[in-house]
């Protein structure tokens, strides 16, 4: 195969992945085999009656933004960006929320990324090694035994893959965490709302976008890699089971509940060594604390221009002390919790 032919090959293959978008933090489903933005009607969970007595009722968190002094409002609602919608009801008070704002925003409109084919093979392009090396020379060979077992088991492995960088490998494995969780990303909070505002004709704000999630994710040294790949396959069982959890805490919105799993992405664990410490610590500020505060200042900045938002990114980005409410109390605004009131 010419070296041309197989970048080709390489890239259409990524594409598949980064179409569905990156998850919480960032699943990726290989499920693909339906357009998420081609979605009829009819695939979009309804609130009508017949449907209501099929559903479960789920209370997700939702904060009401105001400070004194000024009439604008924003809601913040926290996703999960993979979920299982067709089992579930949206409660009426997510969705007034959604009808009283006249924009909507997100951390990616994954939707309309995965219709900019140039953003998306720039985005691929960055993920290929172009220095002649592959996986195997950045991973312990340990590790990549293990990795490359892992995905033969899961039938998800191809030799093309190797010339990709360590964050394609974490997101091969995210995806089938997910998969065998039940949970899908084209049935993801962020997938429905975002799909309703195009339909709705609503202004959609992208809070970060995917080349900058990308960027980001391809940022973080292979040993960080090393280590999440290695854990991931080694707790693999509890990990699906973390996730279920995640998901069912998500559906009630119990701040207690939630908070068991927002202290941070990766935990530190006893045996690490100061420098893997190190390498998770700098993870964890960069992917959850550095990107709270953006967030954070993302949405006093769209306030201040008196825009009505429904601001929807990750769930655990809003709580816990260096979470996005906290960080918006201690900024003087008054922050209500709107679920809490129909638990």
């Amino acid at each position: 195969m010419k070296k041309k032919d197989k970048i080709i090959y390489l890239l259409i293959g990524l594409i598949i992945v980064l179409s569905i978008g990156l998850g919480s933090y960032y699943f990726l489903t290989k499920n693909n085999n339906s357009n998420p933005s081609n979605n009829s009607n009819n695939d979009i969970p309804r609130n009508n009656e017949e449907e209501n007595t099929k559903k479960e009722e789920i209370t997700p968190l939702l904060y009401e933004i105001t400070k004194e002094g000024s009439n604008n409002k924003i809601y913040l609602f926290g996703s999960i960006h993979a979920a299982n919608l067709k089992n579930v009801n949206f409660p009426k008070y997510v969705l007034n929320a959604y009808n009283d704002s006249h924009y909507i925003a997100c951390e990616a409109d994954i939707v309309a990324y995965q219709e900019n084919t140039a953003l998306v093979l720039s985005d691929t392009l960055k993920m290929l090694y172009s220095d002649n090396t592959t996986i195997k020379d950045h991973l312990s060979e340990e590790t990549y035994n293990k990795l490359v077992n892992f995905l033969k088991e899961k039938k998800i492995y191809s030799s093309l893959y190797d010339n990709y960088q360590p964050f394609f490998f974490e997101s091969l494995v995210s995806n089938a965490l997910m998969e065998d969780a039940k949970l899908d990303a084209t049935e993801g909070i962020d997938y429905y709302f975002l799909n309703k505002a195009k339909k709705d004709n609503k202004k959609i704000l992208e809070v970060e976008g995917m080349a900058y999630q990308t960027d980001l994710l391809l940022s973080f040294k292979d040993e960080l890699y090393e280590l999440m790949l290695s854990e991931l396959i080694n707790d693999y069982d509890m990990e699906v089971e973390s996730l279920k959890n995640l998901y069912e805490a998500w559906k009630k919105g119990n701040i207690n509940d939630l908070l068991k799993y927002a202290d941070d992405d990766i935990d530190v664990k006893n045996d690490y060594t100061k420098e893997q410490i190190e390498l998770v610590n700098d993870y964890n500020q960069k992917v959850v604390k550095d990107r709270n505060i953006s967030m954070t200042k993302k949405l006093i900045e769209y306030f201040n221009n008196n825009q009505d938002v429904f601001y929807m990114v990750g769930t655990l980005h809003l709580i816990g002390d260096d979470g996005i409410a906290n960080l918006l109390t201690k900024e003087g605004f008054t922050v209500k919790q709107i679920n809490n009131s129909v638990n």
